[in-house]
């Protein structure tokens, strides 16, 4: 599981750092939730041979819909965004109770789109699925305060900091967010928790550390 949420920090460093794409039309297969389609009878069929075949390999469709998931941040890291929409759909196809699938969604829409309210939206929804990977907090609070939200990254950060081996990039975030806010002690305090973060995210850390009372 560690693995997981250190490859979704990953993902998030990628995806946020974006220049929005030009608004085009999209296949449905390339929009979440296959853009809500009214299917016809041979996407029908085609998702219900695609189901079957995923349980003939064994897979139940929570477990399917994590190794489809899976997949789909293996393609966000080699910058194929269609084909990891692509992933992320068959996620939600086989059980659209799993919040990792809206969370990938979120990181491409943001990533391809530059559509910062539809990826917070998709953000929530994952969020309130019965099941996601902790991770999803992470890129939460990162994405809201990439859009200028500190205070609403706080408790996505906070509830990230809940799970033991989240990464050290939760730490270093919330001090951002906190010092963003005007919580000026609070950020420092946290600030001392600090131990290691990503280059650019350490660096802000730094300076808020150098404002802080000494001794």
């Amino acid at each position: 599981m560690a693995f997981r949420w250190c490859a979704v920090t990953l993902i998030a460093a990628i995806a946020f750092a974006f220049s929005p794409a030009a608004a085009k039309d999209y296949p449905p297969n390339e929009m979440p939730m296959y853009g809500g389609v009214t299917k016809n009878a041979e996407m029908i069929a085609a998702d219900e041979k695609f189901i079957a075949d995923v349980l003939k390999l064994g897979y139940t469709r929570a477990s399917g819909s994590d190794k489809a998931v899976a997949r789909g941040w293996d393609f966000v890291r080699q910058h194929d965004i269609p084909t990891a929409m692509k992933r992320f759909n068959q996620a939600w196809l086989l059980d659209p109770d799993n919040g990792d699938a809206f969370h990938g969604f979120a990181i491409v829409v943001m990533d391809r789109d530059g559509d910062a309210a539809r990826a917070d939206d998709l953000f929530k929804q994952g969020e309130a699925k019965p099941r996601q990977s902790p991770g999803i907090y992470l890129d939460y609070g990162r994405f809201l305060l990439k859009i200028n939200r500190p205070a609403d990254a706080i408790p996505q950060l906070r509830k990230a900091l809940t799970f033991s081996d989240m990464g050290p990039d939760a730490d270093a975030l919330l001090t951002i967010a906190l010092f963003q806010s005007g919580d000026k002690l609070g950020a420092c305090a946290e600030a001392a928790k600090v131990k290691d973060a990503q280059a650019d995210i350490l660096e802000s850390v730094k300076f808020i550390s150098n404002t802080c009372p000494k001794g």
